[in-house]
């Protein structure tokens, strides 16, 4: 790196912070966030996903948060800090690798403008939801690799199957990017080295596994549930169906859609496909596995059921890697001044639009809620905003003692409280699933249903019951209109509503 790109180091990281940071406190909630966040209090409270509570995702993710909670605050706030911390640190590695390929600091401020700028980035990232913390492991593993084998050094293979590692124990499915990681090391280590660099990047990919198989020795029934037997009945059509589904996804990835513009994914693809292939005479030039990644992460991407446009994410910062690179090349190439004028130009009128694209995104994301999941079909969007979900905690607090039981439907809302959730309610993902599954079942894998919540509102607990008004449907029905009226029918008193949101009391 240039002493200029070094000088920009801080400067960099701190506008991003402040950029992220401001989104992560503006953004709306989404649905999801609630049950990762109290899945990591109740980490805090020394119980164990997949043991002690049902938790369809990998392990990590909960126990980085409940540390970074430790020491700050249990807040909603704190809690969107971290990933917005997570995210600038992203930002930062892509500048710098950028800058390192290109030996541009120039084009590294350009990386990291389009890193910022997309709305797959600060739509997902900057939340409580594992992006920022499983696409920082694993570009950073990418980080790693590219520089082998000009800077051979043993704890450098280690730490990249490590962090591969770490990144699949956040979300489990980018596991299938081992074979490429593995395949690279293995093929630009020198002839020499190749089994003792494959044999170093296999130790550090198994120390990095120690959280998946610690829980999968405790209990390789519900570890196996939560991660994938979960995935295979939550929709008709098992693992990896409806893929006439994801073809649509894929089409409004490029084309656009209700949750982002498309313009940006499709202009960061085209750039790379076009030349990243042809540009350099050495098979290994770095950027072509950015580029080989984020088409594995695509395609990885796709086999979830259903699959989700925001899936996408894990592929931004290879994308812009390989464009920008692909760009540096294309115009270093060109020895006429002319032409470089003319080249610069084209690029310059590409990245306004590239911007340009984001700017609809920023308004709907931060203000009306438009086409974002969850919020668009909310009688009262307020009610997805950080402010109301507080008002809603704060409500809880003014009815319960410490420690008392609640049972919400949606488990955000017990986050920032001083009560626990009620048995089952850790996630709003269980009840939806739980008459696909036996009654040991259920209680094996702590899964509650209708059925058993009927029964327990008999015996009138728990005392307090929120009930938010999400358009959540379970068996054709609305879970808000369905559970207002079994909490009627059993004596329940409406003691307060916040937006669409009621708090029932006995």
């Amino acid at each position: 790196m240039t002493r200029t790109a070094k000088l920009l180091l801080i400067p960099i990281l701190l506008l991003q912070l402040g950029w992220f940071i401001f989104i992560a406190q503006h953004r709306f909630v989404d649905g999801d966030e609630g049950y990762f966040l109290l899945a990591s209090r109740l980490v805090l409270l020394h119980k164990k996903p997949y043991l002690d509570f049902f938790f369809q995702q990998a392990p990590l993710l909960p126990y980085i948060y409940a540390v970074w909670l430790k020491f700050s605050n249990i807040t909603w706030i704190s809690a969107r800090i971290l990933p917005a911390l997570l995210t600038s640190i992203l930002g930062l590695l892509v500048y710098q690798y950028i800058c390192r390929q290109t030996q541009s600091w120039l084009f590294g401020i350009i990386g990291v403008a389009l890193f910022s700028a997309s709305t797959m980035t600060f739509a997902w990232l900057p939340i409580a939801k594992p992006y920022s913390l499983a696409g920082l492991f694993l570009f950073a593993a990418y980080v790693l690799v590219s520089r082998l084998p000009k800077s051979h050094v043993r704890w450098r293979v280690a730490s990249a199957g490590l962090l591969v590692a770490l990144a699949m124990s956040t979300r489990s499915y980018l596991v299938l990017t081992t074979p490429l990681f593995f395949w690279w090391v293995y093929r630009i280590s020198p002839d020499t080295q190749k089994v003792r660099s494959a044999a170093l990047f296999l130790v550090g990919l198994s120390a990095g596994l120690i959280p998946c198989l610690y829980f999968f020795a405790l209990s390789p029934s519900a570890f196996l549930f939560d991660n994938l037997g979960y995935h295979a009945i939550r929709t008709h059509a098992g693992l990896f169906g409806l893929w006439g589904e994801k073809v649509g996804v894929l089409l409004m990835l490029f084309l656009g859609g209700p949750e982002g513009n498309g313009v940006q994914m499709a202009l960061l693809f085209l750039v790379s496909v076009a030349f990243v292939f042809s540009l350099h005479k050495t098979s290994h030039w770095p950027p072509r596995l950015a580029f080989q990644l984020a088409l594995l992460i695509g395609a990885i991407s796709l086999l979830p059921t259903p699959v989700l446009p925001q899936y996408f994410c894990f592929c931004v910062p290879f994308l812009i890697v390989s464009a920008v690179c692909v760009v540096h090349q294309l115009t270093s190439s060109v020895d006429s001044r002319r032409r470089q004028l003319l080249m610069a130009s084209g690029w310059l009128l590409l990245g306004c639009v590239y911007l340009a694209a984001c700017t609809a995104d920023l308004r709907k994301y931060l203000v009306t809620g438009d086409g974002i999941p969850a919020v668009r079909g909310a009688y009262d969007r307020q009610d997805w905003k950080i402010d109301r979900v507080l008002e809603v905690s704060r409500t809880i607090n003014s009815l319960t003692r410490p420690g008392e039981v609640v049972g919400s439907f949606w488990p955000g809302y017990i986050f920032q409280t001083q009560a626990v959730p009620f048995p089952g309610l850790e996630t709003d993902c269980g009840l939806a699933i739980a008459d696909k599954l036996n009654v040991n079942e259920q209680v094996r894998f702590h899964v509650i249903s209708w059925e058993q919540l009927e029964t327990d509102f008999g015996t009138h607990l728990p005392r307090v019951v929120v009930v938010p008004n999400h358009q959540s449907y379970l068996e054709g029905q609305i879970v808000g209109d369905r559970s207002r009226n079994a909490l009627i029918a059993h004596g329940y008193k409406l003691v307060r509503l916040v937006g669409d949101t009621s708090i029932y009391v006995y």
